[in-house]
């Protein structure tokens, strides 16, 4: 459904679809084409019925099983909203570092290092689901506590997905966290991650920027973020100091 398009009456067919997942899909494809944007709120559900024809029975049940899939929420007194990123969003770091159960977080400090457009990688584009020729940009940061490095993190985004990231101000990579910053910009939330945490040796760059010998052990956490229908936008890979501080995870 386009957004020029007005919603239409949804007619019972006979492969035996319930209607109510017919109206689902409807509001799926509408998330899902930027017709509501995160955070807007969508028709009520008696507008629903009326533009799409069915009952407020079946409306309900299409909404609540949205709502159970984390597409959309319900505020009481404001309406359906369709979800953003799915984390708090005054507290979304990837990085949070502590020196045990309980104690205060250390304040880290992003510093931009480079954004360019690079040429596909197969390993990369394999992991993003795109064409092994697609251009990627290649984004490098630090993470500082006290001032002294302690992670590396590189991430890889699709440019086509993205067009026009390299036109960002440093500072926004720095300042805010980057999934906000695509959602904001591109209509695209962070639904899910996945990770895969290793041990590694830090090559020489990674070993320069981190301020230790080449070879050094470093903790490597390779993530995938994905967005709607499962799309995979981002592949970060983080090279982590072990020292005085852990890395906090809260599931």
């Amino acid at each position: 459904m386009s957004k020029s398009e007005s919603p239409h009456p949804i007619r019972t067919k006979a492969d035996g679809i319930p209607m109510h997942y017919r109206l689902q899909q409807e509001i799926r494809r509408g998330i899902e084409s930027g017709l509501w944007a995160p955070g807007t709120v969508i028709p009520t559900e008696r507008k629903m019925a009326l533009d799409y024809g069915v009952s407020l029975g079946t409306v309900r049940t299409a909404i609540l099983n949205l709502v159970s899939e984390g597409l959309i929420y319900r505020i009481q007194g404001k309406g359906t909203l369709v979800a953003g990123t799915r984390m708090i969003r005054e507290n979304i770091r990837y990085y949070r570092f502590v020196a045990d159960f309980g104690r205060k977080e250390a304040v880290p400090r992003l510093k931009f290092l480079d954004l360019q457009m690079v040429s596909g990688r197969s390993d990369i584009n394999r992991h993003l689901k795109i064409r092994g020729g697609e251009k990627i940009y290649c984004l490098q940061r630090l993470v500082l506590i006290s001032d002294k490095p302690v992670v590396y993190a590189l991430s890889y985004l699709p440019c086509k997905l993205f067009a026009g990231l390299e036109g960002f101000p440093h500072s926004r990579f720095e300042k805010v966290p980057l999934y906000l910053s695509l959602e904001d910009q591109f209509g695209l939330p962070t639904l899910s991650n996945s990770e895969l945490i290793s041990i590694e040796s830090a090559d020489a760059e990674t070993a320069a920027l981190l301020g230790v010998p080449q070879g050094t052990p470093v903790l490597a956490i390779g993530m995938l973020s994905f967005t709607y229908r499962n799309r995979p936008y981002e592949y970060r890979i983080s090279y982590c100091l072990a020292g005085g501080h852990k890395i906090l995870r809260n599931y």
